[in-house]
């Protein structure tokens, strides 16, 4: 559709092009300077005069429309351009799971446990509530989940979704073959199950970074999946407790799979205790897309990486600043960064200097056929280290001097955080120090040690988990408060920088103690308000803001 508008809509540039339709990126401009970027799909002119694929836009502007939650794409608007029906969308500056998964094998770089819990719960959760709202989505697959750099998670193309209690055989053919469920692979029915089917098949994708199943044609995947016996899965190299989970999403019958999207993602928080926060996030992303100059002036003219039609912004090759993931040069250290029960930690033969750091591990890219495997710690490195030196009752508050970090005793582990500063403690709250701190933690086996920071969730970590390094890292979270009700006169769509919290009324909203600035807008309105909000530990006063000026007393 070459149009330089489409409605009230002024085109920027293609995004991408599907099988239905076109993705363009577009703006609105109103009163006052008011503009917003949106994204425009479009059917494609050659299927237009065709009855039934007008009728699967038709249906997926109707139920898109109808759902509003954080982990599920927005549609402002439906409308007609000629003979071209299009619909009009929130615009994620971001990629698509795909991508991410493309780039982790492409930059040999393996998917951190807690950001892997992250993604997950955004992706059942959306997946949850197309469910209590009786949508089977069933096209659930990396290209159509959407990702930024700020944690948005949203599930994109509702095209094929249709509800529960619909009439009539469903077909079950126009999902991605390789995420179908063994039953949609028999041409039977799909349902609520399947859809948490290809979620799992997901999560097994990221944390292997290669598909379950793909035997390389359509007919030969479709097989393997209808003769799928999860017994016989190959999870080598996942955690146990993460194998455990995937391995029950996809079973072979729906009835042996979680019950729902909840059940899920409680097991997946159950097995990773730990879920990214905004920093572990945004150095993942970091480290899986690096900056790349003139990616806003970039002309997209196909289709996305790992296909389908996703919303996105597409870059130009060329990716990685040179150095981003090495150290310092001249620290003549072997560093691996792996993900324990959801913690971040730093192994090598000496500690590192006080220079940026891989967030990610480089991992081995396996053979075609191969299952992908977790970072090793570097060759000749004990799995255990001589239990000597300081003792923790001995063991003092220390600090960076002079830009260097504490030099590493023989047999400890160097324990640091983000923020420094943080009390080191045994689970009955006898002090080791403040971080960074050098801990003999050999007389400590089978108890925990504790992490506290006022402002911040306390972490505990077992010292049988930490005697295995040398260095281990930990970022804290900010401890969080909670709104009891966010509400803007008469309504508004909130959020918190880049990251859309809801619609008002919001309830029992938490956000990290501290101050905040919350944005609420209302687009048929054109009016944007910003509210400083200080939350504190528990219960916060209720935050109401009039987006409607008082008309003077006559």
């Amino acid at each position: 559709m070459r149009t330089e508008r489409i409605g009230k809509y002024e085109v920027l540039r293609k995004i991408a092009s599907g099988g239905m339709a076109e993705i363009y990126l577009c703006r609105l401009k109103g009163e006052e300077g008011f503009e917003k970027k949106v994204a425009i799909k479009v059917i494609h002119p050659r299927l237009s005069e065709d009855r039934r694929f007008r009728e699967l836009f038709v249906r997926e502007a109707r139920i898109a429309a109808a759902l509003v939650h954080p982990n599920l794409i927005q549609v402002f608007d439906f409308g007609r351009e000629g003979a071209s029906h299009f619909l009009a969308m929130e615009f994620i500056d971001g990629w698509n799971l795909a991508q991410a998964i493309s780039q982790a094998r492409r930059r040999s770089l393996c998917i951190p446990l807690p950001v892997w819990r992250y993604w997950m719960e955004g992706i059942l959760s959306g997946i949850g509530h197309l469910h209590s709202r009786g949508i089977v989505h069933r096209d659930i697959s990396p290209s159509n989940v959407l990702l930024s750099r700020g944690g948005m998670v949203k599930i994109t193309d509702f095209g094929i979704a249709r509800g529960l209690l619909q009439a009539g055989r469903d077909p079950g053919w126009e999902g991605k073959f390789a995420y179908m469920a063994p039953e949609q692979a028999r041409g039977e029915a799909a349902s609520a199950a399947s859809d948490l089917f290809a979620a799992a098949a997901i999560s097994a994708e990221l944390v292997l970074l290669r598909r379950i199943f793909d035997e390389g044609t359509a007919e030969r995947t479709l097989s393997r999946i209808r003769q799928h016996e999860v017994h016989l899965l190959d999870l080598g190299g996942v955690a146990a407790p993460v194998a455990d989970t995937i391995r029950k999403g996809l079973s072979a019958g729906a009835r042996d799979r979680y019950v729902d999207a909840d059940a899920f993602a409680r097991a997946i928080g159950a097995a990773v205790p730990l879920s990214a926060g905004r920093a572990e996030l945004e150095s993942c992303w970091d480290a899986l897309f690096p900056d790349v100059s003139g990616e806003e002036d970039t002309a997209v003219t196909s289709s996305p990486p790992g296909g389908g039609s996703g919303i996105l912004r597409e870059g130009r090759e060329g990716y990685g600043r040179k150095n981003r993931l090495l150290v310092k040069a001249g620290v003549f250290t072997a560093l691996a960064s792996i993900s324990v029960g959801g913690w971040i930690v730093w192994e090598g033969s000496r500690p590192p200097a006080p220079a940026p750091v891989a967030r990610m591990a480089p991992v081995p890219v396996p053979a075609e056929g191969e299952p992908a495997r977790r970072p090793e710690s570097p060759k000749g490195m004990p799995e255990k280290f001589p239990e000597t030196a300081v003792k923790p009752e001995s063991a003092t508050p220390s600090s960076f001097q002079g830009g260097r970090a504490p030099q590493f005793a023989h047999g400890t582990v160097l324990l640091q955080t983000d923020p420094v500063g943080v009390s080191v403690t045994l689970d009955d709250g006898t002090p080791l120090g403040r971080t960074p701190v050098n801990v003999d933690l050999a007389p400590w086996a089978g108890r925990k040690i504790e992490f506290r920071r006022e402002g911040y969730a306390r972490k505990s970590v077992p010292a049988d988990v930490l005697s295995r390094f040398k260095v281990f890292r930990l970022e804290m979270e900010r401890q969080l408060g909670t709104i009891a009700v966010v509400q803007a006169l008469p309504w508004a769509r909130v959020f918190e920088e880049d990251r859309y919290l809801g619609d008002t009324p919001l309830y029992n909203l938490q956000l990290p103690v501290g101050p905040h600035r919350l944005r609420f807008s209302n687009e048929p309105l054109g009016v944007e308000k910003v509210a400083e909000v200080d939350v504190q530990a528990g219960i916060n006063p209720k935050v109401i803001v009039s987006l409607v000026e008082k008309k003077p007393a006559d």
